[in-house]
């Protein structure tokens, strides 16, 4: 299983339409790109809780 999440692999195909030139870079794409950084960052942190939680609990 891949460790990317899911906002990280929805920048990924939003960059390579752009760069097959169906999308173009606006000023919206942009605040997409940011919203989905910010969105794949919690996602991250949630990961670390939880992988931070089970293995406290697994020591249990």
């Amino acid at each position: 299983m891949s460790s990317k999440s899911l906002p990280a692999y929805l920048e990924q195909a939003l960059k390579q339409h752009v760069e097959q030139s169906q999308l173009t870079h606006d000023d919206e794409l942009e605040t997409i790109y940011v919203r989905l950084a910010k969105l794949n960052e919690n996602v991250e942190k949630m990961k670390k809780a939880i992988l931070l939680k089970r293995a406290q609990r697994s020591q249990q």
